[in-house]
């Protein structure tokens, strides 16, 4: 018997369960194997002889059970992590955030910063070297930053202080020779900045925060990146709504790319920058309890034209190289008028006569793909493109599928397939610069940005993605130029006109924070 065969699938779903319960992690499909190793690796640690065994311990309130969450938290979490981690959302800190919360603070000279899910302490200390070299007076103020997380190894790594060249792929040399000490292979952060930084260990799905008696409380500013991509729909809910109590009015809370929908953030002021989304507190919270319903309005044009990428899944590619940014055929504000009127690119049905079995695989595919169950979306896009091979959706479900598995060149292939069937779709454009960002590859993005551009002559988001990019490369005249375009389309747009694609915040919302 494997170790993936020795769970029954009954005793695995209360596995799951309870994972969720405990720790807020999602246990998905394609994670299934790992977790039965885990289960099956503590079981010979604690020679146990069942799972049965293992999961009453995890699941009887006690001190054991508590050590033992301990331990297998630390296997079921990723400690993966390096200094000044996304150039782009540090550039905000650096040039728009903490340069107000500085303005703000000048007169108290306290600030309080919370790194959830620190892992092994890259993110506070990079905040911390961040404020160092930003306030001039630093001596003067008083600086608390708190990292947390649910993993005490990470914890405990983080406290040391001691990383490889693996941690410092972004950083520059000098920020190495100025705050870190180079002996045995490794760098050791100096003690000025790492007094700075304090680490507590903390279950954000189970813990009471905030407390009075503690640090954790009254922040500024909360960033919690790449946290919330494991956690489920109800565990995220929760946790956001204890950021809220947790920060002062007017604070912020900075997540990772594309991990919040619009409905867990209701307590919170969107604000849109080329770099990231960010969201400050308001007055009083919204909870989702309190809030209405309504159906869904009508879609407006330019819902119409964002459909297909507003149904991308992934977040937190190759075409022949456009040199320039395509001209527009027509004046701007001709397009624009045309914009409501405009049909959509044709999708080619795969056979003229589909057959109700295709459709209905196709329904289920995406259904899955909703759940995140993305082995047996995978499945029955498979069978679906068995019986209509020159499926445009089928396709391009498919590419959604691996990326969401972390098979890029799969879908990469897939993508090129959909685009092959329909070439004036844009949707596997967008979904291609996303694969090319995660793999680090931002010239290949700004090339498929460009094209996207050229089919769509009116796509905000595209402007502004290239608007990002340009500005991480710290080519501002460009970077400026672009979110310059997007203004001039969104100008000519009903203020009410919301914008799935960008959280279906609306033109007027989007020109204020870009303005």
């Amino acid at each position: 018997m494997t170790t993936s065969e020795f769970l029954s699938s009954e005793l695995k779903q209360e596995f799951i369960d309870l994972i969720a319960k405990q720790t807020g992690i999602e246990i998905r499909e394609q994670n299934y194997a790992g977790l039965s190793e885990n289960i099956y690796s503590r079981l010979k640690t604690l020679k146990l002889d069942s799972p049965q065994a293992y999961y009453y311990l995890l699941a009887t309130p006690n001190h054991n059970s508590d050590q033992e969450w301990q331990q297998f938290v630390c296997l079921m979490t990723n400690k993966e992590s390096y200094f000044f981690r996304d150039k782009g959302q540090f550039i905000l800190l650096r040039n728009k955030i903490l340069p107000e919360l500085i303005q703000r603070k000048q007169k108290s000279q306290h600030l309080r910063i919370l790194s959830a899910g620190c892992s092994t302490g890259q993110e506070p200390y990079s905040l911390a070297i961040l404020l160092r070299q930003m306030i001039p007076d630093f001596a003067g103020w008083h600086i608390k930053i708190l990292g947390i997380d649910i993993n005490q190894d990470a914890i405990t790594q983080a406290r040391k202080g001691v990383y490889n060249a693996w941690s410092f792929r972004q950083v520059d040399e000098e920020i190495k020779e100025k705050y870190f000490n180079f002996t045995n292979e490794q760098y050791e952060l100096n003690q000025s900045i790492k007094s700075l930084v304090k680490f507590e260990r903390i279950n954000l799905a189970k813990d009471i925060f905030p407390q009075m008696d503690t640090d954790l409380r009254d922040m500024d500013l909360i960033i919690c990146r790449n946290v919330f991509i494991y956690f489920t729909y109800s565990a995220i809910v929760n946790v956001i709504e204890k950021f809220y109590n947790t920060l002062q009015i007017g604070g912020y809370l900075l997540t990772g790319h594309a991990e919040l929908s619009p409905e867990q953030v209701r307590g919170f002021q969107v604000h849109l920058f080329p770099e990231s989304v960010i969201y400050q507190k308001r007055e009083k919270w919204v909870s989702q309890s309190s809030v209405s319903h309504p159906a869904p309005p009508q879609k407006t044009a330019l819902e119409k034209l964002s459909t297909q990428l507003n149904n991308t899944v992934i977040r937190p590619p190759q075409f022949s190289e456009i040199t320039a940014l395509p001209k527009a055929t027509k004046p701007l504000d001709k397009i624009v008028q045309n914009l409501e009127s405009k049909p959509q690119p044709s999708i080619p049905p795969t056979p003229l006569k589909s057959s109700l079995k295709d459709e209905e695989l196709l329904q289920e595919a995406e259904s899955l793909i909703a759940a995140k169950s993305y082995y047996l979306a995978n499945k029955k896009i498979e069978e679906f493109l068995s019986i209509s091979p020159r499926s445009f959706s089928g396709h391009y479900l498919l590419a959604k599928i691996q990326a969401n598995l972390g098979k890029h060149e799969a879908a990469i292939q897939a993508c090129k397939k959909a685009i092959e069937i329909d070439s004036f779709s844009v949707a596997p454009y967008h979904l291609l610069v996303q694969i090319s960002e995660e793999k680090g590859d931002l010239e290949e993005a700004k090339t498929l940005l460009k094209k996207i551009i050229y089919l769509e002559p009116c796509s905000v988001s595209a402007y502004l993605n290239l608007a990002n990019l340009y500005q991480q490369e710290g080519d501002q005249k460009r970077s400026e130029k672009m979110q310059q375009t997007a203004l001039t389309i969104l100008k000519k747009l009903p203020n009410d006109t919301q914008v799935p694609e960008l959280g279906n915040i609306t033109v007027q919302e989007l020109l204020t924070q870009l303005e």
